[in-house]
């Protein structure tokens, strides 16, 4: 079964549509990789992974793969999640540090960062994010640093 190839039925016609949209946003990437990419994302979000992997940014969750942006002096500049880590220029930090890098001075990435989740999300605001999940749960363990905080106040 190792050397066999296997083709998910998918309609000629979809199939052709496809390429035509990633042709015609200059994305050059193999339509099958793009196929992969949907259904791991369908799985993801429907049958759920408890050990998806991602960076905790206070008390919101970007998982892994998502997408960050701040405009800088009319250019955009871009950031990922990858794994636990968000990575700008091959080097691992925090969205203040990267913030840092970029206009050389200190702001308030809440204010001036950009999230998109996944690659069928809009972009919206961090604070727009941070916002929307202050109701939600946390997750396990988030809470120890504002218990150990209040021990020492």
């Amino acid at each position: 079964m190792k050397n066999e190839a296997y083709l998910p039925g998918i309609s000629p016609t979809l199939y052709f549509e496809l390429i035509h949209q990633l042709r015609k946003c200059g994305d050059m990437r193999d339509p099958n990789e793009i196929i992969a990419l949907a259904i791991k994302s369908w799985l993801a979000e429907h049958i759920g992974n408890p050990g998806r992997r991602g960076y905790q940014w206070k008390e919101l969750f970007l998982p892994d793969g998502s997408d960050l942006r701040m405009r800088y002096r009319g250019v955009w500049y871009y950031a990922r999640v990858e794994g636990d880590e968000l990575m700008y220029g091959g080097e691992a930090l925090s969205p203040r540090e990267w913030m840092e890098q970029i206009t050389g001075t200190i702001r308030n990435p809440w204010r001036d960062l950009w999230i998109r989740r996944s690659f069928h999300d809009t972009w919206a605001r961090a604070s727009a994010w941070r916002e929307q999940n202050r109701d939600a749960p946390r997750p396990p363990g988030t809470e120890r640093r504002i218990k150990a905080r209040r021990r020492s106040d």
